[in-house]
């Protein structure tokens, strides 16, 4: 293994990124809420919070049912990851309800994580990477780990990627060597 490699997989890496967690909003309809209006929502409330939402904008299948409590998860991308924005009723008064949106961790896809390592060691090695190959999917739980290899050239070295924390629905980790 070369020593650029070698004395990268000592680092501790870092994926870092930041959230919202909860904040309740207003938007008017009869019997349901357009899942555009919703989607528009989560996109200004989420930007007015600095988070970066992945081409502007959040994805909802069906209208939102206006009857307080009820409840749909649409989902949204930051930094390449899968985010749910949790959306529930908690008013009703004639065309106006009002909801709140809160963030949920979704796991990192193992083709996003495998991306993700590969670039971080490129960049702190300063060596091209070849291949990165991942176990899974990393769950959005703190302590959570997956192996994964890097390989640059002939060389290769096992890491493990871990969950650090999860905020805002985004899942921080760091990599490091096994």
């Amino acid at each position: 293994m070369n020593a650029t490699l070698r004395s990268l997989a000592r680092l501790g890496l870092v994926a870092a990124a930041t959230g919202t967690v909860l904040f309740g909003t207003t938007a008017c309809s009869l019997a349901s809420v357009p899942a555009d209006s919703v989607e528009q929502q989560i996109v200004s409330k989420l930007g007015a919070q600095g988070v970066s939402l992945d081409n502007g904008k959040a994805d909802c299948a069906t209208d939102l049912d206006a009857t307080v409590g009820a409840s749909q998860t649409c989902e949204f991308h930051s930094g390449g990851q899968p985010v749910g924005a949790v959306v529930t009723v908690t008013a009703v008064d004639g065309d106006n309800v009002s909801f709140d949106i809160t963030t949920e961790p979704r796991p990192v896809p193992k083709a996003l994580l495998q991306d993700t390592v590969g670039s971080l060691v490129a960049q702190n090695a300063g060596v091209p990477i070849d291949a990165t190959t991942c176990d899974g999917d990393l769950a959005p739980t703190t302590g959570q780990a997956v192996g994964c290899r890097v390989t640059s050239g002939e060389d290769s070295i096992d890491v493990r990627a871990t969950v650090t924390e999860v905020q805002g629905g985004l899942v921080n980790f760091d990599v490091e060597q096994v």
